[in-house]
């Protein structure tokens, strides 16, 4: 079984930006949500990727990755989507030997920044870089589901969103 055991923040500054290795964008478009899971499409890299992630137990939840051609990809789109794409920017950074990856939301969502750190195991002590500010691993504030709604829903969800996050970061 493939595993994801994440930790989720937002983030407060941009003093990450000096460590940053690596950047692509990447559209996210959510096509089904079970018993706490959830499946997506990503384009990410000139390729495509469905997603499928079982329900979360603390840090831990089971992840599979499935390619994609880009006709099935937006087949499935079509068919199964029923909301707006997630666009971001993501940024790799090197933190105390652990990569973290930076989230910078574009379109509506501009100005929201999330940072999520992948680890070997659910105990793995975790140095928390300055500009991680609050976490949010599970809160659904911050959920892709969510993010997604409030810009289908229109701009006064989309800035009860960035609101909370301003609100989270002091920003």
């Amino acid at each position: 079984m493939s595993l994801e055991i994440e930790r989720k923040f937002l983030v407060v500054n941009d003093a990450w930006r000096a460590g940053v290795h690596s950047t692509v964008r990447i559209a996210d478009h959510l096509i089904a949500q079970f018993d706490g899971g959830k499946m997506r499409i990503r384009f990410c890299r000139q390729s495509s990727t469905l997603t499928i992630k079982g329900a979360r137990r603390g840090l831990v939840r089971s992840e599979y990755h499935i390619p994609l051609s880009d006709t099935d990809a937006e087949a499935m789109i079509g068919e199964f989507s029923d909301g707006p794409a997630l666009e971001k920017r993501r940024h790799e950074v090197d933190v105390h030997g652990l990569c973290w990856q930076v989230d910078e939301y574009e379109g509506p969502l501009r100005g929201l920044v999330t940072a999520d750190v992948e680890l070997p195991d659910a105990d793995f002590p975790v140095a928390i870089p300055d500009w991680a500010g609050p976490e949010i691993t599970g809160d659904v504030t911050f959920a892709s589901r969510r993010l997604a709604d409030a810009i289908a829903t229109g701009p006064v969800a989309v800035s009860g969103i960035l609101d909370t996050y301003r609100t989270m970061t002091h920003l």
